[in-house]
Formats: structure tokens, sequence, C-alpha cells
């Protein structure tokens, strides 16, 4: 399954912050399941945790969309931070050409 076709049928409501784990997995006492956050992993690694689901196909995730509506991965904040810098560097250096002599 591809990320962007990610859907859930039947959104948790069980309290991430209360689990116990990392930023990148935790465990969910109520249903003793692994709960991956995709969000806090890069785009290859959820894209293999989605398609190596477990033999009963139950897989919990959190995850957070972008303005976009495409999930929000390590990856793609990775790469629009990267962006964002090269674009900063880029003002700096037309702004230095402007003031030279």
């Amino acid at each position: 399954m591809k990320l962007s076709a990610l859907r859930i049928a039947e959104p948790c409501h069980e309290d991430w912050n209360v689990m116990p784990g990392d930023a990148r997995e935790r465990g969910c006492a109520a249903c003793q399941t692994r709960v991956l956050n995709l969000s806090e992993l890069s785009r290859a690694e959820a894209e293999e945790a989605l398609a190596r689901r477990p033999p009963d196909g139950r897989l919990c995730v959190r995850f957070a969309r972008d303005e976009g509506g495409e999930v929000a991965t390590r990856t793609l904040q990775e790469e629009r931070f990267l962006a964002a810098l090269l674009a900063l560097q880029s003002l700096a250096a037309r702004r230095r050409a402007e003031e030279a002599p």
C-alpha cells in the first residue's frame, strides 16, 4: 500500500501520550498492539511498514497530513526543510550581490 492511498476506516481514540514507547513506536495497552507513528519514519520506512502488515492484516498507525493532504513523513519534512534552507541561501546570495559595489 502506498502512503497516498492510506485511509483510516476506524480511527482509534486511545491517548498516544500515555502509551509507553518513543516518538516512532508505542505500545497500546488497550488492544495490546504496537502503534507506529508514520510521521516519524522516512517515506521508505513508512511504506515498508504498510507493505509488511501482520498476517491478520491489522496495523495501527498514527500520522499527520500536510496542507495538501499527503501523509507527512520525516522524508517529506526534511525535503521541505532543505528546500527552505536553499531558498534562504539563494536570497542571501542575491542580497550580497545587490549590495556589492
